[in-house]
């Protein structure tokens, strides 16, 4: 186990950078990144000596803190996020209202079952992908996911959504005209 203690004394803080980085928050950060060295050391012991000892525990750790702080369903999202303050945007205005809501409301249902049917990473990616500063080049460097693959990954995506939403219009319409 002294690897173990080496590499985690070693890393620490370059991790905690990152989390933080991740998490935009030195706290949020630092809880993330406990959960996911507690989650590494909850392994059967074998395991936690072939990620460490071995020189996997980088791409572990790293992977892990991306995976964690962007999914809903971490064990970092299911214990912390519920505490987070809620954001009110004050510059909403309730007295105007947009004639097309209803449609908006019908294409925006469709949108969220369309991602709700895709399995967590493509979810995630998409989640991203939506973001005003997303670059396929930081993240494929963040997460050490190759390039070609975070590209083919969203346009696919995107392309199921697109087919799904299209089909769910259509029988839609064909069920009003009925």
């Amino acid at each position: 186990m002294e690897c173990i203690d080496y590499e985690i004394k070693k890393n620490y803080n370059a991790w905690l950078q990152k989390a933080a980085g991740l998490a935009h928050d030195r706290n949020k950060g630092n809880d993330l990144l406990h959960e996911v060295l507690t989650r590494l050391m909850d392994r059967p012991r074998e395991d936690v000596e072939e990620i460490v000892c071995n020189g996997k525990v980088q791409q572990y750790v790293n992977r892990a803190l991306w995976l964690s702080w962007h999914s809903n369903r971490s064990d970092y999202a299911v214990k912390y996020r519920k505490y987070y303050d809620v954001i009110i945007d004050s510059t909403i205005d309730d007295g105007k209202q947009d004639e097309t809501w209803i449609g908006a409301f019908i294409d925006g249902e469709y949108l969220f079952n369309a991602i709700g049917r895709l399995n967590e990473f493509d979810a995630i990616l998409l989640r991203l992908y939506s973001k005003p500063d997303f670059d396929y080049k930081r993240l494929s460097a963040d997460t050490g996911i190759p390039y070609n693959y975070l590209r083919q990954s969203i346009h696919r995506a995107l392309k199921r959504i697109r087919e799904y939403v299209q089909l769910q219009r259509a029988i839609a319409h064909s069920t009003r005209e009925a």
